[in-house]
């Protein structure tokens, strides 16, 4: 009973919020939304999204335009924050420990995908201050190894704009906000290249494309 409450919550939640999200990011932040090749995004089984991350409010923007459900890795401080850490939660984001092999979470992460969820990370493993896309952490390899799940590469643009660096709340963005869905890159073929330095700039080579940066 307690199971079957918590997924009638979560689906009730689920719709509440794609419809919160949408009406808040156009009335009062004016940001308009534009979503590309959303189709690519395999609607089943176990995957791991991957992003580049300009803005706190990328995993919003992100959850919003996708056809599925995404579970995030996020800082583990977020469930400090009163009324985000409840969202969070609902959600079932995976808390990570800053600056620290966080192995807890990165078993949650790889059941998680071996679940069939759809898992999203950003491997710049921080907020890019300046909106270059850094170098990718090795941890989305260590899942994609783990899981053999397909990667599917996102760009997000304009974030910053809706979210400025360094600042906590949105503000009148008067912007286009692009997210663009990439192909999904079966794990064989990233895993077929010779080493972890390879496989971490391909990853970042196709996101690379989609931002245009």
């Amino acid at each position: 009973m307690r199971h079957a409450l918590y997924w009638l919550t979560f689906y009730l939640a689920y719709a509440f919020c794609k419809v919160f999200f949408g009406l808040a990011l156009r009335f009062p932040f004016l940001a308009w939304i534009r979503i590309e090749n959303r189709h690519r995004m395999p609607r089943r089984g176990g995957l791991i999204v991957i992003a580049n991350h300009r803005s706190l409010a990328d995993p919003v923007v992100l959850w919003y335009a996708s056809p599925r459900h995404l579970c995030f890795m996020g800082r583990a401080d977020i469930l400090d924050i009163p009324i985000i850490s409840a969202i969070a939660r609902l959600a079932r984001m995976i808390p990570v420990r800053q600056r620290s092999a966080d192995r807890r979470a990165l078993m949650e992460a790889i059941q998680a995908v071996q679940r069939g969820e759809a898992l999203c990370i950003f491997p710049e493993g921080e907020l890019s201050e300046t909106g270059e896309l850094m170098p990718f952490l090795p941890g989305v390899l260590l899942i994609l190894r783990q899981t053999k799940a397909p990667v599917l590469p996102v760009g997000l643009m304009n974030t910053e704009k809706l979210v400025p660096y360094g600042k906590l709340s949105p503000r009148i963005a008067f912007t286009v906000i692009t997210v663009r869905f990439g192909e999904a890159i079966p794990a064989e073929q990233i895993l077929a290249l010779p080493d972890t330095d390879s496989q971490l700039e391909f990853l970042r080579e196709q996101v690379r494309r989609l931002v245009g940066v």
